[in-house]
């Protein structure tokens, strides 16, 4: 059994330095010491750095990463700054986002995700983090084993104008392209028109591939229904039907219901911490054992985020 109290991530001081070759120098003369903390608290902040720019943010994430990690099968509205680096999201600043691991339905997703303060919001606008050890134990063994057994299944429906259009998800207008891309990653297909819907089943839980540890890492939650806003329920309920951007399901494909939803709701609030960005912050966080979100803010925000060193879901299977 893990039990940790939530904690913010630890933050280190690196000193004021001018410039980013500076800064360069101390990362790398300090990077077996920011990766050793990251395993022992699964994030780490790096305060008082002198990046400006997106540029400049890459040169320290390519001292921090050792492989970019592709963001596939997008869902998130999210600008492109070039060399793999975006924005966190582009969702507008009055929505809270839940806890959520990136890309914990794909069969590749990033091990490390490095994000970096441009501009701090003037109010709110905090990226909380959740431990997905703690939170498997607030939750009932008998969901924990279905899950365990089952896995978890997602339909994703493609409207347009609900979401992302299938041509932003997968980055092409080629159909036979997103059927290439199906195929390898187990997902299936069905057209309606110019409409798509992907489905596709996977595993709930996964094996830390660094410490063997299992953390709860899926969207069930995050994607169902039941965690959507009253009035953007009603809104897409009355325009989709049944066919909503977002569906999410036990393995076996019988829906998860409001209860359980409700129950990991409440679980994941309880191992939520954050810290409050301040300008020139870079934070590496551990995606397989920490979940992240972010919270509504006032003021211009502008928040980067990378992703590095991918790892294949057949290596985390339990």
């Amino acid at each position: 059994m893990f039990t940790e109290p939530p904690r913010a991530p630890v933050a280190l001081d690196t000193g004021r330095h001018r410039t980013v070759p500076e800064a360069a120098d101390w990362v790398t003369e300090h990077l077996d010491e920011v990766h050793a903390l990251r395993r022992e608290h699964g994030a780490v902040l790096l305060r008082g750095l002198p990046f400006t720019t997106a540029r400049e943010f890459a040169v320290l994430r390519d001292l921090i990463v050792a492989r970019p990690a592709e963001y596939v099968e997008k869902a998130t509205p999210r600008s492109a700054y070039g060399e793999g680096v975006y924005t966190a999201t582009d969702v507008p600043a009055r929505r809270r986002i839940r806890l959520h691991n990136e890309n914990s339905y794909a069969l590749s997703f990033p091990h490390l995700l490095v994000f970096a303060c441009l501009t701090p919001p003037t109010a709110g606008g905090e990226t909380f983090l959740g431990d997905m050890r703690a939170l498997l134990d607030l939750l009932p063994d008998r969901l924990v084993q279905r899950f365990t057994d089952e896995g978890w299944m997602l339909v994703r429906n493609y409207w347009g104008h609900f979401g992302l259009t299938w041509q932003e998800a997968f980055g092409t207008e080629d159909r036979e392209a997103v059927e290439r891309y199906a195929a390898e990653q187990r997902l299936t297909t069905a057209w309606h028109g110019d409409r798509l819907t992907t489905t596709q089943h996977r595993s709930a839980l996964v094996r830390h591939p660094e410490t063997g540890e299992t953390s709860w890492f899926n969207h069930v939650a995050f994607w169902s229904e039941w965690s959507l806003a009253e009035d953007v329920a009603t809104m897409l309920r009355a325009e989709c039907g049944d066919d909503l951007p977002f569906r999410t399901f036990y393995g076996n494909g019988e829906p998860v219901g409001r209860a359980e939803i409700e129950l990991l709701n409440s679980a994941y609030e309880k191992v939520s911490s954050a810290e409050r960005w301040q300008r020139g912050d870079l934070m590496l966080v551990d995606n397989i054992r920490l979940a992240h979100g972010r919270e509504p803010f006032q003021g211009e925000r502008e928040v980067l985020v990378a992703m590095g060193d991918p790892v294949e879901r057949a290596d985390c299977a339990l």
